[in-house]
């Protein structure tokens, strides 16, 4: 079973990072409006990786064998995920439907 055609709009983390290499984005989309308890801002985001053309998006999941999509609840973890991948701005919706687009420095 070939999953990338079985299952061809989901990415796992080592997928986002080589297609983020081939200039795709990084979009953060804001699932649940986010909400402070002192200096920690809970909510639901997800991230999404979108084609240079804006034709394919592929939601982040877990693994591509559960294929469940990968939540991010608070601003801490979601900044770290995404320094990780090699984000230097990180730009971090704060209303529910709202997007934030992200792309590595040396991608075109």
């Amino acid at each position: 079973m070939n999953l990338m055609q079985d299952a061809p709009n989901v990415v796992s983390e080592d997928g986002l990072r080589a297609l983020l290499a081939e200039g795709h984005s990084a979009d953060v989309l804001c699932r649940v409006t986010p909400t402070r308890t002192s200096a920690q801002w809970s909510g639901v985001w997800t991230v999404h990786c979108l084609s240079p053309d804006g034709e394919m998006r592929r939601l982040l999941v877990t693994s591509r064998n559960n294929m469940v999509g990968r939540e991010f609840k608070t601003i801490n973890g979601l900044v770290s995920f995404l320094a990780g991948l090699g984000v230097s701005i990180v730009s971090i919706p704060m209303l529910e439907g709202k997007v934030a687009s992200h792309k590595l420095d040396d991608a075109s």
